[in-house]
């Protein structure tokens, strides 16, 4: 059957200015929420520390050193991603970790006004802003948000990019420009992050299914009994033949090697290259070897213990279930194998940005979903033929009102909800602000810190930070510890100055102290 042109734009301005619109309510959404979590020190974790440290690094045109990891800590060692080159002109111009935040949430939100103008093409105007919004509003969307800057937001656009054309490949009149399209926008991704090389390799091998080649191979080299066989070398001969003169299975079959050749270069080669310990860090967080010796445990696995399962299901609700139906689905393979086969407990669940990269695959595989029915033709007139008539023509409008429910319906449990908490959703400063305010203004610009995340990352632009648990030298200038802050447990010391001159064999005395957080200065080596 041959494929049914896009539908057309009879309004293309309105159409852009509509996605253009809603991108920009996205990205208001969300700066909004980075700056009242930056305003009141919500601070999840050391991360955007580091990243901060690393854009700033790229600013002065250095070497991505971040001391917050340890003294001549290179960043390229711990994870392949040299994508985050593209922070450097951002932090240039504003040198503060906030910066990073406000540049990922326009990552999501370049991501949202290209996966409606995608939408557009096939769905009915208000189907596809509902599929926006529903992706925008996403679980695995709000969770980044909330834990803030990570590189894999830089996935985003080129996964909408390179899926949104798989997508248009199976309802234009030129299959074949479009999967050209598919393939140039998913290579870039090998540099966004290691293991997205594998997702690459997933790319390709989905968009060769969408040559139709592989089954134009297996007739040339399998025969059916009625047909006049020729050798096998003849057939394999004429397989390859195939190979090269049919449109665009070169470029995906390319593709395909291309993801895999820079996953195992950058996992074998490079970041042990750059690794202190000259290793791969995370070499342990996953057994390939055991999983393919053992698949039947390697699929129980795969859904125990349980947090797997309640993951996986929130994965399945948020494309409204369908999204599984479409062979796109077959991307988000390696990035749920790495996760749930891991013994890491943190990637089993649904927080984190574990599931950010996962969002536009639901939502492009449930569009792809919902661009098949209109390829449905005749079918004669029994009670099956007018089901597949009434699903030709309601599920593109009703798969994305679903999925925009299932994404508010949630949404009381995600992170967006806390601008609805007044002590949250305020500009007034909290008395804990006011005294982490005071503390940064107490620490002279251009020292060395060492402090634990209560005010970690506010520190890195005027300063060079270590993380309180770095051991040995250099000693820094000063130490700031908070008494009550996540890093201790509630078992915090209570002589701060002696504490620090046991750790880095210095001499530091009192030097500021506003409510329970101390700083320390050092007097001599």
């Amino acid at each position: 059957m041959a494929p049914l042109a896009l539908l057309p734009e009879t309004h293309r301005t309105r159409a852009r200015a509509l996605a253009a619109a809603l991108a920009l309510v996205v990205f208001a959404l969300y700066s909004l929420y980075s700056w009242f979590q930056w305003r009141h020190f919500v601070i999840p974790s050391w991360d955007l520390g580091i990243f901060a440290q690393l854009a700033k690094a790229y600013a002065n045109s250095q070497a991505p050193i971040v001391p917050i990891k340890g003294e001549g800590f290179n960043l390229l060692g711990d994870h392949f991603h040299p994508i985050t080159l593209l922070l450097t002109p951002f932090y240039y111009v504003w040198p503060n970790p906030a910066t990073l935040l406000y540049v990922q949430n326009a990552l999501i939100a370049l991501s949202v006004y290209l996966l409606v103008r995608f939408a557009q093409q096939v769905l009915p105007s208000v189907s596809a802003l509902c599929l926006g919004a529903a992706y925008a509003l996403s679980f695995g969307v709000q969770q980044a948000v909330s834990v803030q800057f990570h590189e894999v937001a830089f996935a985003l656009p080129l996964l909408v990019m390179s899926l949104g054309y798989l997508v248009i490949s199976r309802v234009t009149d030129q299959p074949a420009k479009a999967l050209r399209r598919a393939v140039y926008w998913a290579a870039p991704l090998v540099f966004v992050k290691e293991d997205i090389g594998i997702t690459v390799t997933a790319i390709g091998l989905v968009a060769l299914l969408r040559t139709g080649w592989l089954r134009q191979a297996t007739d040339l080299v399998f025969p059916s009994a009625s047909k006049d066989p020729t050798t096998v070398r003849q057939r394999l001969r004429t397989a390859l033949s195939s190979w090269v003169s049919t449109p665009t299975v070169a470029e995906t079959s390319v593709l395909a090697l291309w993801g895999l050749t820079w996953s195992l270069l950058a996992v074998g080669l490079i970041l042990p290259y750059f690794n202190t310990g000259g290793i791969f860090d995370y070499s342990d967080k996953l057994d390939v070897g055991a999983a393919i010796g053992n698949p039947l445990g390697a699929l129980a696995q795969f859904f125990y213990p349980w947090q797997k399962s309640a993951s996986l299901g929130l994965i399945m609700l948020v494309g409204v279930l369908a999204w599984v139906a479409s062979p796109l689905a077959l991307i988000a393979l390696p990035t749920l194998l790495w996760r749930f086969l891991s013994p890491q407990e943190g990637y089993w669940l649904s927080t984190w940005h574990y599931s950010l990269v996962l969002m536009p695959i639901v939502f492009l595989a449930l569009l792809d979903v919902c661009a098949r029915p209109q390829r449905t033709e005749g079918g004669g007139t029994g009670r099956s033929a007018r089901f597949r008539q009434s699903y030709s023509r309601l599920a593109p409008q009703i798969l994305p009102a679903l999925a925009l429910a299932v994404a508010v319906a949630l949404t009381p449990q995600q992170p967006l909800w806390q601008l609805t908490d007044p002590s949250f959703a305020t500009s007034q400063l909290s008395a804990s602000d006011a005294a982490k305010y005071k503390v940064l203004a107490s620490i002279p610009e251009g020292t060395t810190v060492a402090a634990d995340l209560s005010v970690l990352t506010y520190l890195v632009e005027p300063n060079t930070v270590y993380w309180i648990g770095h051991e040995g030298k250099p000693a820094p200038d000063y130490v700031v510890i908070d008494r009550l802050g996540s890093a201790w447990n509630g078992k915090a010391p209570t002589d701060i100055a002696a504490y620090a001159s046991e750790r880095y064999q210095a001499t530091y005395l009192p030097h500021h102290s506003v409510g329970t957080i101390d700083v320390v200065r050092k007097i001599s080596d």
